[in-house]
């Protein structure tokens, strides 16, 4: 099916309107058509950049006009105004997938802090004098960092240029006028797409008013994100993945599983209140990693109808005719429409249903035995991670930074903390890896994005399992970890607080006056569970005569550090 015969674009550009003149339409499809022109010279490129890619082309582009017409219906109306953003964001969502993307081509995108940080972290691994591993690093930094920068960059593809043959800048929405108000709008929209449903709501929540002289249409920007999202997640079946393509390029690893569920999917239809996948032919028991790819992705699709259901919802806006997906719940149940032949695909993802007791047990006296030395030695390890990369940030001196270990007497008991003047924690960091066990935030890719630059200034972390956090527990079961980011003002430093220990929930706000790392950085306070000068207790040390002996904080750190 053509684009042009989707009812969205009908309803905004062929059919008569009583809010928009002929005119209006027949501006904003030239707008359009000579961006689509352009746009699909440029997605072009993505599979000579990005080969194990599925499909990115134009046809891709072309099919999120059916996708979004499937999910709104009949009924669902966008203005001319509206459709020419929400297609411009379509035609760009994905377009920074080439190195085409960048004018200045690879030499702007190794500019770029996000490349250098990504080279730095896979020639670690590399030998010196190892020519064929550093070209094979180089190469995986530049595919990564499009993946990475390619939302971001799209925000911007509105509105840069491009030098063509006779030195004229050259834009991608040819009309300047319509470039200058809409472009801005359309290149956030595109970046919405890899965007949290919450910072869609927050950012994207207005109304465009409407271009004097062109239309007498607004644009209401949540409603074109929010179907940008479901399109773009919605589009899932064989022109993806054609087989012939596939056998060219060979894709590997989850490139190929995608390729090959994708390459046997149909078009979704709707029944009731759900969309519906179906796949031909039945995947066969050697093609099981091929199902349970489509099972991950059609999930992800059900999440996003779920929450801009939710959203539309609650902002009173007329909602799509689909909620969810058939069968996404269920592998048993998705099977009756994606179907399987020979096997039957039963859900046996390794679970924990006791969370707090694994936990305890890895990162606990099981792993690390029943002394203080061992959370004493990881709350060092990760108090000197922060202040090294406050260092590689800020340019410091080698030996800059303090980490205090302070033991207190209060009311309640004692206490034991540790504070650095290191780079802190967003809330982002604080409720996501700090708590996700087993995830090591200096690898993730959040470490990039929370601190640009960092693996490039050599940064090496010495905590390596993402467990150490979780050692502290060992000392007492009320934990306080409050945080500031070094760059942050004290208003937005955060206390996170388990006041039961691993089986509690911990609770999160905002820092007050008296709490706040005033410099930056972490203080990470623990009520000891025994008495520092009894028997266990922190500064307890077995007698070789009767009387008991207790020996300095400052003696008990040296031993450890």
């Amino acid at each position: 099916m053509s684009f042009k015969q989707t009812a969205l674009w009908k309803a905004a550009f062929e059919n008569a309107r009583a809010d928009a003149a002929p005119e209006e339409q027949v501006r904003l499809t030239a707008c359009y058509e000579a961006m689509r022109a352009r746009a699909s010279a440029l997605v072009a490129k993505i599979a000579g950049d990005l080969p194990h890619m599925t499909i990115h082309d134009v046809t891709h582009l072309d099919a999120l006009w059916e996708m979004a017409s499937i999910a709104t219906g009949e009924n669902f109306d966008l203005n001319p105004a509206e459709a020419f953003v929400f297609g411009g964001a379509i035609l760009l969502h994905d377009a920074a997938m080439t190195l085409a993307a960048f004018p200045g081509g690879i030499a702007e995108l190794r500019e770029q802090i996000e490349w250098r940080d990504l080279y730095a972290r896979y020639m670690a691994s590399v030998s010196a004098g190892d020519t064929v591993a550093a070209k094979e690093a180089e190469n995986r930094a530049t595919a990564d960092a499009l993946r990475l920068l390619h939302p971001n960059q799209a925000e911007n593809l509105p509105t840069i240029s491009w030098m063509g043959p006779q030195k004229q800048p050259m834009f991608v929405i040819e009309d300047q006028q319509v470039r200058n108000f809409y472009g801005p709008k359309i290149g956030k929209v595109a970046y919405s797409h890899w965007w949290d449903i919450a910072r869609v709501e927050e950012e994207l929540s207005g109304t465009l008013g409407a271009l004097p002289d062109v239309t007498n249409c607004t644009v209401d920007l949540l409603k074109v994100s929010c179907l940008l999202r479901v399109a773009d997640a919605m589009h899932l079946d064989q022109r993806r993945a054609p087989a012939f393509d596939f056998a060219l390029v060979q894709p590997t690893g989850i490139s190929a599983q995608h390729w090959k569920f994708q390459e046997r999917m149909a078009k979704p239809f709707v029944q009731a209140d759900a969309l519906v996948y179906t796949a031909q032919p039945p995947f066969e028991a050697d093609a099981a990693d091929a199902w349970w790819a489509a099972f991950d992705a059609l999930q992800l699709v059900d999440r996003e109808l779920r929450d801009i259901d939710r959203v539309l919802r609650d902002r009173q806006k007329k909602p799509l005719v689909v909620r969810r997906v058939e069968g996404a719940h269920s592998p048993s149940d998705l099977a009756r429409t994606v179907e399987t032949v020979g096997w039957v695909p039963v859900d046996s993802t390794v679970r924990v249903s006791d969370v707090p007791k694994i936990v305890a047990t890895l990162g606990g006296s099981k792993l690390y035995g029943n002394g203080t030395a061992a959370p004493i030695r990881e709350l060092i390890q990760n108090g000197l991670d922060a202040i090294v990369a406050r260092r590689r940030l800020q340019g410091r001196p080698p030996k800059w930074g303090e980490l205090q270990i302070v033991l207190q007497k209060r009311d309640d008991g004692f206490w034991l903390y540790f504070e650095d003047n290191g780079v802190g924690m967003s809330q982002t960091v604080l409720t996501g890896p700090l708590i996700d066990f087993g995830n090591s935030f200096w690898k993730s890719s959040l470490a990039i994005q929370e601190f640009p630059g960092l693996a490039a200034a050599g940064m090496k972390s010495r905590g390596k399992y993402g467990i150490g956090f979780f050692s502290t527990f060992m000392l007492g079961d009320l934990v306080r970890v409050i945080s500031r980011r070094y760059d942050r003002d004290t208003q937005s430093a955060q206390v996170l607080e388990f006041r039961h220990g691993l089986g509690s929930r911990p609770n999160l706000r905002h820092a007050d006056s008296k709490e706040v790392p005033l410099d930056g950085g972490t203080r990470i306070e623990v009520k000891l569970k025994t008495n520092p000068f009894e028997p266990d207790g922190l500064l307890y040390r077995k007698p070789s005569f009767s009387k008991k002996q207790v020996v300095k904080l400052s003696r008990v750190i040296a031993a450890i550090a």
